[in-house]
């Protein structure tokens, strides 16, 4: 639960307890029956205003945990951990990448088209977003998208497959086979983007989204294993979800996550 609705949760119980502790005092003047009616209705409620009062105070201390934790600089020591030595650029858009596509046609290719079509889509968001980033040093392993939205970050991955798509619990299915290691890859992404953020002293959500623009799609926004299941007509939507997440700190993550995770292929 975010802090700004346990901030609401508080505050309503709080005046509920104070109308309660007003309405019942009266009563104690009514001779004996109305005191213990007074003790019996105002006594709970005067323990749920000061509870109510100690709940306030602890979310608004957990709120300036997270602001100063996401303001704070990181240390040469955080830096030397997981950032490469080379630059890295901020956020290039999908248009200014330069994919290595020679000869025919194959699933690479088509591959990278859904990336463009999936990046394409998130740079109009108006959101920080990051393409294509080395998973970590030494590794070939990458990243497609990293979005920071108001309430998480989101790691998107982007396939173009064809066939029907089901989901069975944590099980993916499509065109008839397996394809539940996708979920697994995903969340491997969004686990290694979270231990980033933790070594930055930042506590945001790290969501694993697997977006699918072949003709393998989920009907609408789906949720399989832990990872959120898209498309290109919905993965947009992640834009508009309500979060704790100001402008400003959205831009500080993403400059950290760019650090974090440099791009996987050179312009």
């Amino acid at each position: 639960m975010s802090v700004g609705t346990d901030s609401q949760r508080w505050g309503r119980r709080l005046v509920l307890s104070l109308v309660v502790v007003l309405v019942s005092s009266p009563l104690s003047a009514a001779g004996p029956t109305g005191q213990m009616l007074a003790v019996l209705i105002g006594g709970p409620a005067a323990v749920l205003f000061w509870v109510s009062v100690i709940g306030l105070l602890v979310t608004a201390a957990r709120s300036w945990v997270f602001r100063r934790s996401s303001s704070r600089t990181p240390s040469q020591a955080d830096l030397r951990d997981i950032v490469s030595s080379d630059p890295a650029p901020r956020r290039p858009t999908m248009a200014g990448r330069r994919t290595r596509v020679a000869g025919a046609e194959d699933s690479w290719i088509k591959g990278v088209r859904g990336e463009h079509v999936v990046g394409a889509v998130l740079d109009g968001t108006g959101l920080p977003v990051l393409h294509d980033r080395r998973l970590r040093k030494g590794s070939r392993a990458n990243i497609d998208h990293l979005v920071v939205a108001a309430d998480a970050v989101y790691v998107v991955d982007a396939k173009n497959l064809a066939g029907s798509l089901t989901t069975v619990g944590d099980q993916l299915r499509i065109g008839g086979r397996d394809r539940t290691a996708l979920l697994e890859g995903v969340r491997r992404q969004a686990d290694e983007v979270g231990a980033a953020l933790s070594r930055f002293g930042i506590t945001a959500p790290v969501r694993a989204v697997l977006c699918l623009v072949g003709t393998a799609r989920p009907p609408g926004l789906g949720f399989a294993g832990g990872v959120l299941l898209t498309t290109p007509d919905t993965v947009g939507q992640l834009s508009t979800l309500p979060g704790m997440l100001a402008a400003g700190d959205r831009d500080r993550i993403a400059d950290l996550l760019a650090w974090a995770f440099p791009p996987a292929v050179s312009n």
